[in-house]
């Protein structure tokens, strides 16, 4: 048995591990704790990129380029490591490990398939890391950028209708082409985008607001239709959604933007010539094949031919899948490595989409909360989206699979966009944030009144605004002779709260209902 044979089995092990690990280590609070769970997702992050090394180096005539790539790579993976935990040691190291792990499997399969490729990627990668270095600092220095909505808003639409002016690929206008550099600008407008609408969301919301708000996202969203961009479309869709959910908790408008969501996507597809094309080759790719249902049915045959261990690193036909490397990487992973590494990399990626909500429920204030759950729903559909389009459960939309895929645009923004997830968790974990309350949005509760207003200085009970394990009062204690218009069942467990408790809040986001 060689080593490319011995390798499948190796490869499922240790993806295995990594993500029992991963998914023990969210589970623990103790960072002490966490120590051995962080070697151990080191380990096997660099067990699986050296592996996959010696394999590309011994099956192209011991080339030695791959071997050099692998030492920039792994210098590369680890200096993050040793920065992030110098820099920022109380950053989501969970988080960082599994950007790392993913970005390492894709520099395997992007050297397997195209070396030159591969090497543009380490570039990105760099230019990437490099700015993700300074973006949690940034993000914990630079308060203001909360108040910055229309300025996002500009910026975005700026870039958005650059796309008018750039060349048609293969139907859709989505690059803009600067010299030797491709740059896709639906990328870098995604972190716009949230903080445009978290910047909207964030002070006294009104339905001005809220229509305001509304009308500049569906025109994002208008933009990438008319060029033909539909993955964007989708994944700033659904975004907006979700924000707007988690501002409002109103139910009534989540149920009313899905539905009208859903009857544009039927319109869509029965009006716009693109993406009847898509529907089409998703709804029969076997009629036509060689012609629009190639990819499709040629992804299918590579997964199908992997079986649970896959055929073996360099022993698949990947090559047979246009855009392999971007669109359709999870079929390569899928044929070489087997169904069980493909299942690893879909909980790899709920893993950080947990790690991420949990982020965004611990951030104190509203924009950041808003934020953190934007970048969580954008990271999290857009997995989907790739590896819905390969098994055919959705039609193709072009979107990369996050981290893995080549595409230097699409890897930089990944890149900032956890790091500015991990600015807001070091700014949670660090101690004068952590101390203040976690401050929730939303609608004002029943007063409840005190008999002795004069003592407490407060006419409404404030409660209900503040976590209980944040400010604990005992009322026999601390307010003795006070009494609550209460049953006697609830005397002596109401809360009271002086100014003082209020004084260093500036964050505190009331939901005006008086205006709708």
């Amino acid at each position: 048995m060689d080593l490319v044979e011995i390798s499948k089995y190796i490869f499922a092990a240790v993806i295995t591990i990594y993500v029992l690990v991963s998914f023990t280590g969210a589970t623990i609070r103790d960072d002490k704790k966490r120590r051995a769970i962080y070697a151990t997702q080191s380990t096997t992050t660099f067990i699986f990129h050296l592996l996959g090394y010696i394999i590309l180096f011994l099956n192209n005539n011991n080339d030695i380029k791959y071997l050099i790539l692998y030492c920039f790579e792994f210098g590369l993976a680890f200096a993050t490591m040793v920065v992030y935990d110098v820099i920022y040691p109380k950053s989501s190291k969970l988080l960082v490990n599994n950007m790392i792990f993913l970005m390492s499997m894709g520099y395997v399969f992007i050297a397997r398939l195209n070396f030159d490729q591969a090497v543009r990627q380490f570039i990105f990668a760099c230019i990437g890391i490099g700015i993700t270095f300074f973006v949690p600092m940034i993000i914990k220095k630079f308060k203001k950028m909360r108040d910055l909505g229309w300025i996002y808003a500009a910026v975005s639409f700026t870039l958005l209708l650059a796309l008018f002016f750039s060349s048609r690929v293969y139907g859709a206008k989505i690059n803009i082409t600067l010299g030797p550099i491709t740059i896709q600008p639906s990328e870098f407008v995604k972190i716009l985008f949230v903080f445009f609408i978290a910047s909207m969301y964030n002070k006294a919301l009104t339905w001005k607001k809220l229509l305001l708000t509304s009308i500049a996202a569906a025109a994002h969203i208008v933009i990438f239709i008319a060029s033909n961009d539909l993955g964007a479309a989708l994944i700033f869709f659904v975004a907006y959604i979700m924000m707007t959910f988690v501002a409002t908790r109103r139910l009534v408008l989540l149920l009313g933007t899905t539905g009208l969501g859903i009857l544009g996507a039927l319109i869509a597809a029965k009006t716009v010539p693109h993406v009847i094309k898509r529907v089409v080759a998703w709804r029969d790719p076997w009629s036509n094949i060689y012609g629009s249902g190639y990819q499709i049915a040629y992804a299918l045959f590579s997964i199908a031919a992997g079986g649970w261990f896959g055929v073996g690193l360099t022993r698949g036909r990947p090559d047979t899948i246009p855009f392999v490397a971007n669109d359709m990487i999870f079929a390569a992973i899928s044929e070489e490595m087997g169904i069980i590494v493909a299942i690893g990399v879909l909980f790899v990626s709920l893993n950080c989409l947990i790690l991420i909500m949990n982020i965004a429920s611990r951030c104190n204030t509203l924009f950041y909360r808003l934020v953190a759950v934007g970048f969580g729903v954008t990271y999290a559909f857009q997995v989907f989206l790739t590896v819905g389009g390969v098994l055919k459960i959705i039609p193709l939309t072009g979107v990369t699979l996050p981290f893995v895929s080549y595409g230097g645009s699409s890897l930089v923004v990944s890149l900032i966009m956890f790091a500015i997830i991990n600015g807001m968790y070091t700014m949670r974990q660090d101690s004068g944030e952590s101390s203040k309350p976690d401050i929730t949005y939303r609608r004002r509760e029943p007063k409840v009144k005190v008999s002795n207003k004069n003592e407490t200085g407060l006419n409404e009970d404030m409660s209900e605004y503040f976590k209980k394990d944040d400010f604990e009062s005992d009322i026999s204690k601390e307010k003795k002779g006070l009494s609550s218009e209460k049953s006697g069942d609830d005397r002596g467990k109401t809360k009271y709260y002086s100014p003082e408790d209020f004084k260093n809040i500036d964050d505190y986001n009331e939901f005006d209902d008086s205006k709708f």
